[in-house]
């Protein structure tokens, strides 16, 4: 019975905790897919952690490359740091206004290189 209420409580901490967070439209370039979360989970103005996860077919970690992250079109570079090789990159980044910000993402991989715009204003809280 004890583990019975005990897996019970850990259960519910589990649900209780998923889905919260919102999560960004998922972007392709090349033959990799993009998305962005952010630390904390909710966009706010101030300075934010985001993660850019890369992903190759059926969700294998797409690592190897130079991320660089800035806010606006005319904001300046600022390159990520891979978190080892399961293709997240990690970067702060001041956000000034959830509502209109845009986060790009310049990607270089090998001799290519692209950029992605994420508008920031799918992560405010409701």
């Amino acid at each position: 019975m004890r583990h019975f209420v005990l897996l019970l409580i850990v259960l519910t901490s589990i649900i209780s905790c998923s889905g919260n967070a919102p999560e960004s439209p998922v972007q392709n370039w090349e033959d990799l897919s993009f998305r962005i979360e952010t630390r904390p989970d909710f966009i706010s103005k101030g300075m934010m952690e985001f993660l850019v996860i890369a992903n190759r077919a059926h969700k294998k970690p797409a690592s190897g490359m130079i991320i660089s992250l800035r806010m606006g079109e005319t904001g300046k570079w600022i390159q990520a740091i891979e978190d080892g090789n399961v293709g997240v990159y990690r970067r702060a980044v001041r956000v000034n206004d959830p509502a209109t910000d845009v986060l790009y993402v310049h990607i270089e991989r090998k001799e290519q290189e692209g950029i992605l715009k994420f508008p920031l204003n799918y992560g405010i809280e409701k």
